[in-house]
Formats: C-alpha cells, sequence, structure tokens
C-alpha cells in the first residue's frame, strides 16, 4: 500500500430527471468519467467527475453532473505516479458509484451503477484510458464514453 485515504468530499452534484419521449422503453447510458490528479511531496489528490447527458438522438431518463476528491497521503515515496493514480482510483472510485447509485434511487428512478472498472489492468496512455484484457475496448459494452485523466501536472 503506497497511500492512504485522509478525506474526501463530493464537491459538486447535479442531477436532473429528463421525461423520456413517449414509447421509448430501451436507453444506454454511456458516463463521461474524468479524472485529474495532482501530486505534491507528500500528498496526492484525486478528483474525479462524472456526466451523465443525453440527447435528442440518444435520450436518457437523467442528466447527471458530479465531481469528488478525495485527498490522499503518500506513504512509499518511491512509487510511480502510475501506482499511485491505480490506488487512488481503486480507492476513490466505488465511493463514487455509490454516491451515483444512491442519487439516482433517491429521485425514485431504477438506481444507475456506474459500470465497474479494472485500473489494474486499464494503462492510462495521453489522456485517455485503453482497456486491458479484462475490459472491454468497446465503450458500448462497457458502457463508458471516455474515461479521461488528466496529467499530474496540470492543476485540479
Amino acid at each position: 500500500m503506497n497511500i492512504k485515504i485522509i478525506n474526501y468530499i463530493v464537491n459538486e452534484a447535479h442531477f436532473k430527471a429528463n421525461p423520456l419521449p413517449q414509447g421509448v422503453t430501451n436507453f444506454t447510458i454511456k458516463p463521461n468519467i474524468r479524472m485529474d490528479i495532482k501530486k505534491e511531496a507528500r500528498t496526492l489528490s484525486l478528483s474525479i467527475t462524472v456526466t451523465v447527458k443525453g440527447s435528442e438522438t440518444e435520450p436518457v431518463p437523467f442528466d447527471l453532473d458530479v465531481r469528488l476528491t478525495g485527498n490522499f497521503a503518500i506513504l512509499s515515496p518511491a512509487a510511480s505516479v502510475d501506482e499511485l493514480r491505480i490506488e487512488a482510483s481503486k480507492t476513490l472510485y466505488p465511493y463514487m458509484r455509490a454516491y451515483v447509485a444512491t442519487i439516482t434511487a433517491n429521485a425514485n428512478i431504477v438506481p444507475y451503477s456506474l459500470p465497474v472498472i479494472d485500473f489494474d489492468n486499464a494503462v492510462a496512455t495521453a489522456t485517455k484510458i485503453v482497456p486491458g484484457a479484462a475490459v472491454s475496448a468497446n465503450p458500448a459494452k462497457r458502457g463508458v464514453d471516455a474515461i479521461t485523466i488528466r496529467p499530474v501536472d496540470e492543476e485540479v
């Protein structure tokens, strides 16, 4: 274990129920998941932003925009940024999944669970995650439009 969570907070959350067009009973929710990471000497900050937005051609039962930030103590200064990012993502993402499921359930619609992401088998290249063998490369199968990881040197 290279990091220890200090705290996390839901920085902002917006939920809007959408009326579905008459006769529409099937829809595909494709969340956009973005992760912003900032590393300092002894601390790491990871912000996860999830956006769900429908369109006229691809309606969804709700629009959602949530940003959650976790702060971590770095226990192993020799750990690589990729190792720290993976551990922080594995620690913080379940909190985001639980929050999204709770907010949709409390809106009296079928609870929506964000897709499970195997961070151990996902490799960051540029700003997009390229799925490993355990994760489908087809966004429709994963239910994920884009998972973006911003570089460490950019501000959160």
